[in-house]
């Protein structure tokens, strides 16, 4: 069976259950880490993971972003933020390395913290209530399931440049956005304007 890992925090679980349910319907394991046994050291358990997986995906929920946002003002919330940034900096790391496919799915919300790495971007996540949604998902995990990535440049049409020199980031980008829609880079966060929006 296909493997994928999930980069999270456990605070999003309804966001995390979701993604869960729509792999398991075609087929496709989901490395968890709070639903699975970490033998210490921890850091071994993952790489090991992620060495078995097709592709990692981390997903940016509401929780995710608050925890970021908060620790800017609060002392408590700044310590778990750190703890959580430094174990997905070293999930994507790993998964960088290996060279599978690094995705960043938000849950409807702006991402506001930096990823350094990624190749696909999805900024609407995996809703109930948006059958394209839940669609467009379980493509994604048939693709891995039948031995498939989803690199840059296999669909041309939704390769995204940032526009901003020092960033230049380029990844999938896997979303409508309508003209003059603005979406924050996540590599770099600064906003970029699509004049003539995008796969509309």
């Amino acid at each position: 069976m296909v493997q994928v890992f999930m980069s999270h925090t456990r605070l999003d679980r309804e966001y995390c259950d979701k993604f869960d349910s729509a792999a398991a319907r075609v087929g496709v394991k989901v490395f968890r880490s709070e639903f699975e046994t970490l033998e210490a050291p921890a850091w071994k358990t993952i790489k090991d993971e992620i060495n078995k997986s097709s592709a990692l995906f981390l997903l940016v929920g509401k929780e995710l972003v608050k925890a970021q946002a908060s620790s800017e003002f609060i002392l408590d919330a700044r310590e778990k933020w750190k703890f959580t940034q430094n174990w997905i900096s070293y999930e994507i790391g790993l998964a960088c390395q290996r060279g599978i496919d690094v995705w960043v799915i938000c849950d409807s919300v702006p991402i506001n913290f930096p990823v350094p790495y990624l190749n696909n971007y999805a900024i609407w996540g995996i809703q109930r209530e948006h059958p394209p949604s839940l669609a467009w998902i379980k493509w994604v995990f048939t693709e891995y399931s039948n031995g498939r990535s989803i690199p840059i440049d296999r669909e041309p049409k939704i390769k995204c440049i940032c526009p901003y020199d020092g960033c230049k980031s380029i990844f999938n980008l896997h979303s409508e956005i309508p003209k003059n829609g603005e979406v924050p880079c996540p590599t770099c966060l600064r906003t970029m304007t699509f004049k003539n929006g995008w796969l509309l």
